[in-house]
């Protein structure tokens, strides 16, 4: 049977005791130095992963802003591209208007010395039937008969040549 002495009292207390503290060194201790070494790692893992995310969202903010400026540089490439085009279009328009403005003087021009050619033709052709006439009205008549006459003939040709 059990006996429930002091003595026995005070010596599971102090085995208690010494099996206590011999836990706490033996055990506690280097399981705690464990966790804290744990919990080191874990805080530097969580605070690179935080430094990480600013990286990543300082780059994502780069990117953003360069994707930005191209976006911006390929609305002013579109624009001058744009105004480059239409500039060469009225330059060609332009062109085209003065190379039909040249053609239209040249055509001019030469229809100006088609009409003169035709009125020097005109002219020699009326000088040669006054000379005909002339010779004609003279060798039948003399005098102011003969003036009359040939003018009158002269101006009733060259209103037929109009």
């Amino acid at each position: 049977m059990l006996k429930i002495d002091a003595f026995n009292i005070i010596e599971i207390i102090v085995n208690l005791l010494v099996l206590f503290v011999a836990i706490k060194l033996l055990f506690f201790k280097p399981i705690l130095a464990i966790i804290a070494k744990r919990q080191e790692e874990a805080d530097a893992q969580f605070a690179e992963a935080e430094k990480k995310k600013e990286e990543a969202e300082e780059l994502k903010s780069q990117y953003d802003t360069c994707l930005a400026g191209i976006e911006e540089e390929k609305k002013r490439e579109v624009s001058a591209v744009r105004k480059e085009a239409e500039e060469k279009g009225h330059k060609i328009i332009s062109d085209a208007r003065e190379e039909a403005f040249k053609v239209q003087e040249k055509i001019v021009a030469e229809a100006n010395a088609e009409k003169d050619k035709i009125i020097k033709s005109a002219e020699k052709e009326i000088a040669d039937m006054v000379m005909n006439a002339a010779t004609k009205i003279v060798g039948s008549k003399s005098g102011v008969e003969v003036d009359s006459s040939l003018y009158d003939e002269f101006i009733g040709k060259a209103g037929e040549v109009k």
